[in-house]
């Protein structure tokens, strides 16, 4: 399963496909102990699609952290790197 999410995430490696505004706004809010489900609310201007897909980025570059034993979803708990 974690090699399955690892794939997946692979997708979100490149920076250049999100919106810079979108990726520096997600890193000034505090997203540690939230779901994944719960990011997208975090960030109320900006479309669902065009906050989940840098969250995910986030994931691969392991500024944000989780459990990738399970498949990823939205009761993940997220935490800030360390």
């Amino acid at each position: 399963m974690e090699l399955e999410n690892i794939r997946f995430l692979a997708g979100y490696r490149r920076n250049w496909l999100f919106r810079v505004q979108v990726l520096e706004e997600l890193r000034d809010v505090d997203l540690d102990g939230l779901l994944l489900g719960q990011v997208a609310g975090c960030l109320p201007n900006h479309p669902e699609p065009q906050v989940r897909a840098p969250i995910h980025h986030l994931l691969w570059t392991q500024a944000l952290v989780t459990d990738l034993d399970r498949p990823l979803g939205p009761s993940h708990i997220l935490r800030r790197a360390v």
